[in-house]
Protein backbone atom coordinates (compact mmCIF):
# COMPACT_ATOMS: atom_id res chain seq x y z
CA UNK A 1 0.00 0.00 0.00
CA UNK A 2 2.96 2.81 0.83
CA UNK A 3 4.27 2.21 -2.92
CA UNK A 4 1.07 2.64 -4.50
CA UNK A 5 0.20 5.25 -2.22
CA UNK A 6 3.98 6.90 -2.84
CA UNK A 7 3.24 6.18 -6.86
CA UNK A 8 0.27 8.24 -7.04
CA UNK A 9 1.21 11.28 -5.17
CA UNK A 10 4.59 11.38 -8.21
CA UNK A 11 1.80 10.91 -10.61
CA UNK A 12 -0.29 14.13 -9.70
CA UNK A 13 3.25 16.22 -9.10
CA UNK A 14 4.39 15.15 -12.34
CA UNK A 15 1.07 17.02 -13.67
CA UNK A 16 2.10 20.20 -12.57
CA UNK A 17 5.43 19.71 -14.81
CA UNK A 18 4.18 18.56 -18.04
CA UNK A 19 5.81 20.65 -20.72
CA UNK A 20 9.31 20.68 -18.84
CA UNK A 21 11.34 17.15 -19.08
CA UNK A 22 11.17 16.97 -15.38
CA UNK A 23 7.79 15.31 -15.69
CA UNK A 24 8.94 12.05 -17.41
CA UNK A 25 12.02 11.87 -14.63
CA UNK A 26 8.67 11.91 -12.37
CA UNK A 27 6.78 10.02 -14.13
CA UNK A 28 9.58 7.45 -14.66
CA UNK A 29 9.90 7.18 -10.72
CA UNK A 30 6.37 6.82 -10.23
CA UNK A 31 6.26 3.39 -11.96
CA UNK A 32 9.25 2.71 -10.65
CA UNK A 33 7.25 2.77 -7.06
CA UNK A 34 4.60 0.17 -8.05
CA UNK A 35 7.61 -1.94 -9.26
CA UNK A 36 8.97 -2.04 -5.79
CA UNK A 37 5.84 -3.24 -4.62
CA UNK A 38 5.42 -6.10 -6.54
CA UNK A 39 9.59 -6.86 -5.85
CA UNK A 40 9.02 -6.59 -1.82
CA UNK A 41 5.76 -9.66 -2.19
CA UNK A 42 9.10 -11.42 -2.78
CA UNK A 43 6.62 -13.85 -4.87
CA UNK A 44 6.47 -13.56 -8.95
CA UNK A 45 3.18 -12.72 -9.87
CA UNK A 46 1.02 -11.97 -13.84
CA UNK A 47 0.28 -8.82 -11.75
CA UNK A 48 4.26 -8.26 -11.00
CA UNK A 49 5.11 -9.55 -14.28
CA UNK A 50 2.43 -7.12 -16.44
CA UNK A 51 3.95 -4.10 -14.39
CA UNK A 52 7.83 -4.91 -15.13
CA UNK A 53 7.38 -5.53 -18.37
CA UNK A 54 5.21 -1.93 -18.32
CA UNK A 55 7.91 -0.51 -16.53
CA UNK A 56 10.39 -0.92 -19.45
CA UNK A 57 7.85 -0.16 -22.44
CA UNK A 58 6.95 3.10 -20.61
CA UNK A 59 9.00 4.44 -18.25
CA UNK A 60 12.53 3.29 -19.79
CA UNK A 61 11.35 3.78 -23.60
CA UNK A 62 10.39 7.34 -23.17
CA UNK A 63 14.10 7.89 -21.15
CA UNK A 64 15.72 7.15 -24.05
CA UNK A 65 13.41 9.29 -26.36
CA UNK A 66 14.43 12.28 -24.12
CA UNK A 67 18.42 11.90 -23.76
CA UNK A 68 18.97 10.14 -27.23
CA UNK A 69 16.54 12.21 -29.02
CA UNK A 70 15.22 9.07 -30.56
CA UNK A 71 12.53 10.04 -32.92
CA UNK A 72 12.89 7.66 -35.69
CA UNK A 73 9.45 6.08 -36.09
CA UNK A 74 7.64 9.44 -34.95
CA UNK A 75 9.24 11.25 -37.98
CA UNK A 76 10.07 8.31 -40.86
CA UNK A 77 7.42 5.76 -39.60
CA UNK A 78 4.38 7.88 -38.22
CA UNK A 79 4.92 10.89 -39.75
CA UNK A 80 4.16 13.49 -37.00
CA UNK A 81 5.17 15.81 -34.99
CA UNK A 82 5.64 15.04 -31.32
CA UNK A 83 7.01 17.37 -28.49
CA UNK A 84 8.11 17.72 -24.78
CA UNK A 85 4.82 18.43 -23.77
CA UNK A 86 2.98 15.55 -26.02
CA UNK A 87 5.45 13.52 -24.62
CA UNK A 88 5.23 13.75 -21.33
CA UNK A 89 1.44 14.32 -21.55
CA UNK A 90 1.05 10.80 -23.11
CA UNK A 91 3.55 8.75 -20.18
CA UNK A 92 1.01 10.44 -17.80
CA UNK A 93 -1.84 8.94 -18.79
CA UNK A 94 0.23 5.59 -19.69
CA UNK A 95 1.47 5.76 -15.59
CA UNK A 96 -2.14 6.63 -14.74
CA UNK A 97 -3.68 3.45 -16.43
CA UNK A 98 -0.64 1.08 -14.85
CA UNK A 99 -1.08 2.78 -11.39
CA UNK A 100 -5.31 1.99 -12.17
CA UNK A 101 -4.48 -1.59 -13.06
CA UNK A 102 -1.98 -2.09 -9.87
CA UNK A 103 -4.66 -0.52 -7.84
CA UNK A 104 -7.55 -2.49 -8.88
CA UNK A 105 -5.10 -5.57 -8.79
CA UNK A 106 -4.14 -4.85 -5.15
CA UNK A 107 -7.90 -4.11 -4.07
CA UNK A 108 -8.98 -7.88 -5.74
CA UNK A 109 -8.18 -10.07 -2.56
CA UNK A 110 -9.80 -7.52 -0.41
CA UNK A 111 -12.73 -7.77 -2.78
CA UNK A 112 -12.99 -11.55 -2.71
CA UNK A 113 -11.74 -12.35 0.85
CA UNK A 114 -14.51 -14.58 1.29
CA UNK A 115 -14.11 -16.74 -1.19
CA UNK A 116 -9.76 -16.71 -1.16
CA UNK A 117 -10.10 -17.98 2.55
CA UNK A 118 -12.53 -20.38 1.93
CA UNK A 119 -10.24 -21.95 -0.45
CA UNK A 120 -7.09 -21.59 1.51
CA UNK A 121 -9.29 -23.91 4.27
CA UNK A 122 -10.30 -26.32 2.16
CA UNK A 123 -6.24 -26.44 0.19
CA UNK A 124 -4.45 -26.67 4.22
CA UNK A 125 -5.86 -29.90 3.98
CA UNK A 126 -3.63 -31.32 1.25
CA UNK A 127 -0.09 -30.96 2.51
CA UNK A 128 1.96 -33.50 0.21
CA UNK A 129 0.49 -35.13 -2.78
CA UNK A 130 1.59 -38.47 -3.86
CA UNK A 131 4.57 -38.57 -6.06
CA UNK A 132 3.51 -39.92 -9.69
CA UNK A 133 4.70 -43.96 -10.25
CA UNK A 134 7.49 -44.69 -12.31
CA UNK A 135 5.23 -45.46 -15.00
CA UNK A 136 3.63 -42.51 -15.17
CA UNK A 137 7.10 -40.73 -14.99
CA UNK A 138 8.00 -42.82 -17.91
CA UNK A 139 4.86 -42.35 -19.39
CA UNK A 140 5.97 -38.38 -19.66
CA UNK A 141 8.98 -39.01 -21.19
CA UNK A 142 7.32 -41.08 -23.87
CA UNK A 143 4.93 -37.89 -24.33
CA UNK A 144 7.74 -35.63 -24.67
CA UNK A 145 9.41 -37.73 -27.23
CA UNK A 146 6.58 -38.26 -29.10
CA UNK A 147 5.96 -34.41 -29.44
CA UNK A 148 9.81 -34.12 -31.41
CA UNK A 149 8.16 -35.90 -34.82
CA UNK A 150 5.45 -33.92 -34.55
CA UNK A 151 7.47 -30.63 -34.44
CA UNK A 152 9.89 -31.85 -37.25
CA UNK A 153 6.94 -32.38 -39.10
CA UNK A 154 5.88 -28.65 -38.49
CA UNK A 155 9.24 -27.51 -38.86
CA UNK A 156 8.98 -28.82 -42.62
CA UNK A 157 6.20 -26.27 -43.62
CA UNK A 158 8.49 -23.56 -41.90
CA UNK A 159 7.51 -20.16 -41.53
CA UNK A 160 4.99 -20.50 -44.25
CA UNK A 161 3.11 -22.72 -41.86
CA UNK A 162 1.33 -19.31 -40.76
CA UNK A 163 -0.36 -18.30 -44.16
CA UNK A 164 -1.71 -21.91 -44.50
CA UNK A 165 -5.78 -22.21 -44.30
CA UNK A 166 -5.31 -23.84 -40.81
CA UNK A 167 -2.09 -21.44 -40.08
CA UNK A 168 -3.99 -19.71 -37.37
CA UNK A 169 -4.83 -22.93 -35.54
CA UNK A 170 -1.46 -24.97 -36.47
CA UNK A 171 0.53 -22.24 -35.85
CA UNK A 172 0.22 -22.57 -31.96
CA UNK A 173 0.18 -25.98 -31.87
CA UNK A 174 3.52 -26.20 -30.35
CA UNK A 175 2.64 -23.96 -27.48
CA UNK A 176 0.50 -27.11 -26.59
CA UNK A 177 3.21 -29.36 -27.21
CA UNK A 178 6.07 -27.16 -25.01
CA UNK A 179 3.05 -27.08 -22.18
CA UNK A 180 3.74 -30.87 -22.11
CA UNK A 181 7.39 -30.20 -21.66
CA UNK A 182 7.27 -27.64 -18.60
CA UNK A 183 4.74 -29.40 -17.21
CA UNK A 184 7.10 -33.24 -17.30
CA UNK A 185 10.12 -31.53 -15.89
CA UNK A 186 8.41 -30.07 -13.23
CA UNK A 187 6.74 -33.31 -12.35
CA UNK A 188 10.44 -34.78 -12.67
CA UNK A 189 11.75 -32.26 -10.49
CA UNK A 190 9.75 -33.23 -8.20
CA UNK A 191 10.25 -36.84 -7.93
CA UNK A 192 13.76 -36.19 -7.72
CA UNK A 193 13.63 -33.67 -4.66
CA UNK A 194 11.35 -36.20 -3.18
CA UNK A 195 13.52 -39.18 -3.93
CA UNK A 196 17.14 -38.08 -4.89
CA UNK A 197 18.11 -41.60 -6.75
CA UNK A 198 20.50 -41.37 -9.59
CA UNK A 199 17.59 -43.11 -11.98
CA UNK A 200 15.09 -40.05 -11.10
CA UNK A 201 17.98 -37.29 -11.23
CA UNK A 202 18.76 -39.03 -15.20
CA UNK A 203 14.93 -38.89 -15.75
CA UNK A 204 15.09 -35.15 -15.05
CA UNK A 205 18.52 -34.14 -17.42
CA UNK A 206 17.33 -36.46 -20.08
CA UNK A 207 13.85 -34.57 -19.82
CA UNK A 208 15.46 -30.81 -19.84
CA UNK A 209 17.03 -32.29 -23.15
CA UNK A 210 14.20 -33.48 -24.71
CA UNK A 211 12.31 -29.52 -23.54
CA UNK A 212 15.49 -27.88 -25.11
CA UNK A 213 15.66 -30.09 -28.46
CA UNK A 214 11.91 -29.30 -29.12
CA UNK A 215 12.08 -25.56 -28.23
CA UNK A 216 14.98 -25.20 -30.47
CA UNK A 217 12.97 -27.02 -32.99
CA UNK A 218 9.98 -24.38 -32.73
CA UNK A 219 12.61 -21.24 -34.45
CA UNK A 220 11.83 -23.17 -37.81
CA UNK A 221 8.17 -21.91 -37.61
CA UNK A 222 7.64 -18.53 -36.31
CA UNK A 223 9.99 -15.27 -36.54
CA UNK A 224 8.83 -14.25 -32.87
CA UNK A 225 11.47 -15.29 -30.61
CA UNK A 226 8.54 -14.55 -27.48
CA UNK A 227 6.96 -17.97 -29.57
CA UNK A 228 9.61 -19.89 -28.34
CA UNK A 229 11.18 -18.67 -25.61
CA UNK A 230 8.11 -17.91 -23.61
CA UNK A 231 8.09 -21.63 -23.11
CA UNK A 232 11.95 -21.56 -21.65
CA UNK A 233 10.96 -18.29 -19.06
CA UNK A 234 7.88 -19.95 -17.94
CA UNK A 235 10.13 -23.30 -17.37
CA UNK A 236 12.49 -21.61 -15.29
CA UNK A 237 10.05 -19.78 -13.14
CA UNK A 238 8.21 -23.37 -12.36
CA UNK A 239 11.75 -25.26 -11.50
CA UNK A 240 12.75 -22.56 -9.25
CA UNK A 241 9.11 -22.46 -7.94
CA UNK A 242 9.12 -26.01 -6.95
CA UNK A 243 12.65 -26.61 -5.91
CA UNK A 244 12.46 -23.34 -3.25
CA UNK A 245 9.16 -23.08 -2.87
CA UNK A 246 9.37 -19.30 -3.73
CA UNK A 247 10.20 -17.61 -6.75
CA UNK A 248 10.98 -14.23 -5.85
CA UNK A 249 11.52 -11.42 -8.25
CA UNK A 250 15.19 -11.59 -8.21
CA UNK A 251 14.19 -14.81 -10.87
CA UNK A 252 12.64 -12.67 -13.09
CA UNK A 253 14.63 -9.64 -13.21
CA UNK A 254 18.06 -10.54 -13.58
CA UNK A 255 17.52 -13.33 -16.46
CA UNK A 256 15.56 -10.90 -18.13
CA UNK A 257 17.66 -7.51 -17.55
CA UNK A 258 20.62 -9.31 -17.91
CA UNK A 259 19.93 -10.86 -21.46
CA UNK A 260 18.24 -7.74 -22.68
CA UNK A 261 21.37 -7.23 -25.22
CA UNK A 262 21.03 -10.96 -26.48
CA UNK A 263 16.82 -10.42 -27.15
CA UNK A 264 17.66 -7.38 -29.09
CA UNK A 265 20.18 -9.58 -30.97
CA UNK A 266 17.67 -12.33 -31.59
CA UNK A 267 14.94 -9.86 -32.41
CA UNK A 268 16.85 -7.74 -35.40
CA UNK A 269 18.14 -10.83 -36.62
CA UNK A 270 14.74 -12.93 -36.24
CA UNK A 271 14.78 -13.75 -40.14
CA UNK A 272 18.04 -15.79 -40.13
CA UNK A 273 17.66 -19.08 -40.40
CA UNK A 274 18.87 -21.80 -37.12
CA UNK A 275 22.36 -22.85 -39.15
CA UNK A 276 22.86 -19.25 -40.30
CA UNK A 277 22.77 -18.07 -36.34
CA UNK A 278 24.75 -21.00 -35.37
CA UNK A 279 28.09 -20.15 -37.32
CA UNK A 280 29.64 -17.12 -35.22
CA UNK A 281 29.12 -16.42 -31.53
CA UNK A 282 26.32 -15.11 -30.37
CA UNK A 283 28.12 -12.96 -27.53
CA UNK A 284 30.42 -11.90 -30.40
CA UNK A 285 27.16 -11.02 -32.69
CA UNK A 286 25.67 -9.29 -30.13
CA UNK A 287 28.69 -7.05 -29.04
CA UNK A 288 30.90 -6.60 -31.89
CA UNK A 289 30.47 -2.49 -32.93
CA UNK A 290 29.38 -1.55 -29.20
CA UNK A 291 30.29 -1.52 -25.77
CA UNK A 292 28.74 -3.82 -22.82
CA UNK A 293 27.37 -0.44 -21.58
CA UNK A 294 25.86 0.65 -25.07
CA UNK A 295 24.73 -2.78 -25.50
CA UNK A 296 22.34 -2.19 -23.02
CA UNK A 297 21.40 0.83 -23.15
CA UNK A 298 20.69 1.06 -26.91
CA UNK A 299 18.18 -2.28 -26.13
CA UNK A 300 15.26 0.90 -25.41
CA UNK A 301 16.17 2.03 -29.31
CA UNK A 302 12.98 2.71 -31.44
CA UNK A 303 14.16 0.17 -33.91
CA UNK A 304 14.42 -2.98 -31.39
CA UNK A 305 10.82 -4.19 -29.77
CA UNK A 306 10.72 -1.56 -27.13
CA UNK A 307 8.98 1.16 -29.12
CA UNK A 308 5.53 0.07 -27.49
CA UNK A 309 5.46 3.88 -26.11
CA UNK A 310 6.12 5.63 -29.51
CA UNK A 311 2.94 3.60 -30.77
CA UNK A 312 1.14 4.61 -27.66
CA UNK A 313 1.65 8.01 -28.35
CA UNK A 314 1.16 7.61 -32.57
CA UNK A 315 -2.10 6.03 -31.09
CA UNK A 316 -3.29 9.03 -28.66
CA UNK A 317 -2.64 11.65 -31.35
CA UNK A 318 -5.33 9.72 -33.90
CA UNK A 319 -8.25 9.67 -34.72
CA UNK A 320 -10.00 6.31 -34.73
CA UNK A 321 -12.84 6.62 -37.81
CA UNK A 322 -14.62 3.87 -35.37
CA UNK A 323 -14.39 2.46 -31.81
CA UNK A 324 -15.25 -0.72 -30.97
CA UNK A 325 -15.67 -0.56 -26.96
CA UNK A 326 -16.73 -3.73 -24.89
CA UNK A 327 -16.86 -5.45 -29.11
CA UNK A 328 -13.13 -6.26 -28.50
CA UNK A 329 -13.57 -7.89 -25.35
CA UNK A 330 -16.69 -10.01 -26.81
CA UNK A 331 -14.21 -10.80 -29.58
CA UNK A 332 -12.02 -12.87 -27.41
CA UNK A 333 -13.87 -16.18 -27.77
CA UNK A 334 -15.06 -15.59 -30.72
CA UNK A 335 -11.27 -15.44 -32.34
CA UNK A 336 -11.81 -19.66 -32.46
CA UNK A 337 -14.50 -19.21 -35.30
CA UNK A 338 -13.30 -20.19 -38.67
CA UNK A 339 -13.24 -17.59 -40.97
CA UNK A 340 -15.00 -19.81 -43.28
CA UNK A 341 -17.92 -20.02 -41.08
CA UNK A 342 -17.83 -16.13 -40.03
CA UNK A 343 -16.73 -13.59 -43.87
CA UNK A 344 -17.05 -10.87 -41.49
CA UNK A 345 -14.05 -12.03 -38.90
CA UNK A 346 -11.79 -9.22 -38.29
CA UNK A 347 -8.93 -9.69 -40.52
CA UNK A 348 -5.60 -10.70 -38.18
CA UNK A 349 -7.85 -10.03 -34.98
CA UNK A 350 -7.78 -6.88 -35.17
CA UNK A 351 -10.99 -5.16 -34.06
CA UNK A 352 -9.35 -1.26 -33.55
CA UNK A 353 -8.81 1.17 -36.37
CA UNK A 354 -4.59 0.84 -36.79
CA UNK A 355 -4.24 3.13 -39.62
CA UNK A 356 -2.30 5.62 -37.89
CA UNK A 357 0.78 2.75 -38.15
CA UNK A 358 0.94 2.84 -41.71
CA UNK A 359 0.96 -0.62 -41.73
CA UNK A 360 4.05 -0.75 -39.45
CA UNK A 361 3.81 -3.96 -37.71
CA UNK A 362 4.24 -2.38 -34.26
CA UNK A 363 1.86 -2.05 -30.72
CA UNK A 364 0.47 0.30 -28.95
CA UNK A 365 0.38 -1.67 -25.99
CA UNK A 366 -2.54 -3.20 -24.30
CA UNK A 367 -3.08 0.10 -22.81
CA UNK A 368 -3.16 1.88 -26.33
CA UNK A 369 -5.64 -0.87 -27.87
CA UNK A 370 -8.05 -0.02 -24.56
CA UNK A 371 -7.18 3.80 -25.51
CA UNK A 372 -8.10 3.30 -29.78
CA UNK A 373 -10.86 1.44 -28.04
CA UNK A 374 -12.98 3.81 -26.63
CA UNK A 375 -10.63 6.94 -25.57
CA UNK A 376 -8.71 7.70 -22.47
CA UNK A 377 -11.64 6.76 -19.73
CA UNK A 378 -12.58 3.73 -21.42
CA UNK A 379 -9.15 3.12 -21.82
CA UNK A 380 -8.79 3.46 -17.12
CA UNK A 381 -11.72 1.40 -16.92
CA UNK A 382 -10.82 -1.45 -18.90
CA UNK A 383 -7.10 -1.61 -16.89
CA UNK A 384 -8.73 -1.49 -13.93
CA UNK A 385 -10.97 -5.08 -14.99
CA UNK A 386 -8.06 -6.13 -16.27
CA UNK A 387 -5.61 -5.82 -13.05
CA UNK A 388 -8.47 -7.45 -11.06
CA UNK A 389 -9.00 -10.37 -13.43
CA UNK A 390 -5.22 -10.52 -13.74
CA UNK A 391 -4.81 -10.30 -9.87
CA UNK A 392 -7.59 -13.12 -9.23
CA UNK A 393 -5.75 -15.54 -11.57
CA UNK A 394 -2.93 -15.27 -9.26
CA UNK A 395 -4.59 -15.64 -5.91
CA UNK A 396 -6.52 -18.71 -7.41
CA UNK A 397 -3.35 -20.39 -8.07
CA UNK A 398 -1.11 -18.78 -4.73
CA UNK A 399 -4.14 -20.54 -3.13
CA UNK A 400 -3.53 -23.66 -4.79
CA UNK A 401 -1.83 -26.93 -2.64
CA UNK A 402 1.99 -26.84 -3.53
CA UNK A 403 3.10 -28.79 -5.76
CA UNK A 404 3.98 -29.22 -9.20
CA UNK A 405 0.47 -28.03 -10.73
CA UNK A 406 1.10 -24.83 -9.11
CA UNK A 407 4.30 -24.30 -9.71
CA UNK A 408 3.73 -24.74 -13.46
CA UNK A 409 1.02 -22.29 -13.54
CA UNK A 410 2.48 -19.85 -11.64
CA UNK A 411 5.39 -19.83 -14.61
CA UNK A 412 2.92 -19.43 -17.34
CA UNK A 413 0.78 -17.13 -15.48
CA UNK A 414 3.87 -14.63 -14.94
CA UNK A 415 5.77 -14.78 -18.01
CA UNK A 416 2.23 -14.21 -20.09
CA UNK A 417 1.72 -11.41 -17.94
CA UNK A 418 4.32 -9.92 -19.17
CA UNK A 419 3.33 -10.18 -22.84
CA UNK A 420 0.18 -8.89 -22.11
CA UNK A 421 1.48 -5.72 -22.27
CA UNK A 422 1.84 -5.44 -25.78
CA UNK A 423 -0.44 -7.91 -27.40
CA UNK A 424 -4.52 -7.94 -27.90
CA UNK A 425 -6.60 -9.68 -25.58
CA UNK A 426 -7.11 -12.88 -27.96
CA UNK A 427 -3.30 -13.21 -28.66
CA UNK A 428 -2.99 -13.28 -24.15
CA UNK A 429 -6.16 -15.58 -23.61
CA UNK A 430 -5.05 -18.17 -26.28
CA UNK A 431 -1.85 -18.50 -25.28
CA UNK A 432 -2.54 -18.72 -21.47
CA UNK A 433 -4.93 -21.41 -22.61
CA UNK A 434 -2.37 -23.38 -24.74
CA UNK A 435 -0.09 -23.43 -21.92
CA UNK A 436 -2.42 -23.94 -19.45
CA UNK A 437 -4.86 -27.15 -20.83
CA UNK A 438 -2.09 -29.64 -21.08
CA UNK A 439 -0.65 -29.18 -17.25
CA UNK A 440 -4.33 -29.14 -15.36
CA UNK A 441 -5.49 -32.37 -17.65
CA UNK A 442 -2.10 -33.80 -17.31
CA UNK A 443 -1.88 -33.01 -13.41
CA UNK A 444 -5.67 -34.19 -13.62
CA UNK A 445 -4.82 -37.93 -15.28
CA UNK A 446 -1.68 -38.27 -12.61
CA UNK A 447 -3.32 -37.37 -9.80
CA UNK A 448 -6.02 -39.79 -10.63
CA UNK A 449 -3.51 -42.13 -11.19
CA UNK A 450 -1.81 -41.88 -8.03
CA UNK A 451 -5.19 -42.60 -5.95
CA UNK A 452 -5.78 -45.31 -7.89
CA UNK A 453 -2.36 -46.72 -6.83
CA UNK A 454 -3.09 -45.34 -3.48
CA UNK A 455 -6.41 -47.30 -3.22
CA UNK A 456 -4.41 -50.69 -4.66
CA UNK A 457 -1.57 -50.42 -1.96
CA UNK A 458 -4.12 -50.21 0.71
CA UNK A 459 -6.53 -53.17 -0.25
CA UNK A 460 -2.89 -55.16 -0.64
CA UNK A 461 -1.52 -54.48 2.55
CA UNK A 462 -5.36 -55.11 4.11
CA UNK A 463 -5.33 -58.23 2.21
CA UNK A 464 -1.91 -59.32 3.79
CA UNK A 465 -3.03 -58.31 6.94
CA UNK A 466 -6.11 -60.59 6.48
CA UNK A 467 -4.09 -63.44 5.57
CA UNK A 468 -1.96 -63.10 8.51
CA UNK A 469 -4.71 -63.02 10.55
CA UNK A 470 -6.43 -66.01 9.28
CA UNK A 471 -4.19 -68.10 7.53
CA UNK A 472 -5.69 -70.59 4.72
CA UNK A 473 -6.01 -74.13 5.85
CA UNK A 474 -3.47 -76.35 3.73
CA UNK A 475 -5.99 -78.10 2.38
CA UNK A 476 -8.01 -76.14 1.11
CA UNK A 477 -7.32 -75.66 -2.39
CA UNK A 478 -6.54 -72.09 -2.15
CA UNK A 479 -3.52 -70.83 -4.05
CA UNK A 480 -2.96 -74.03 -6.52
Amino acid sequence: MPFLLLSAILIFAAYALIGSTNALWVLTASQLALLGGQITRRQVTGTGGFIFMSFLFFGMRPLYILIENDRYLFNDIYRIRVDTTELGDSMWWASLALWVFAAAAHAAPKICSRYLRRRRVRNAAITVRPVVSNRSAALLICLQLATLPAMLGLAVFGRTLYKSALGAYAYDFPVLMQSVHIFALVVLLERWLRRKSTTNLLALCFSGFLFLDFTWLMREVSVFRGFYLTGVMIAGIALVQRFKGRAGFAWLLVPIIGLQPFFQYLGADRMKGNKEMAETSLVERVFENQTVAEAYWNFYQGTGDMNIFDTFVAAKKSEPAFRPYLWSWLYVPLHLVPRALWQGKPKKGITQDVAFTNKAPTSPGIAGFFLLDGGLLWMLGSMAVLGFLVSMFDWYILTLPRGYLQAALIGIVTINAMFLTRVFLWQYFYQMLYALVPCLVLSWWFGRSAKMDSAAARNRSAALSLGRNYPTPPNSGFGI
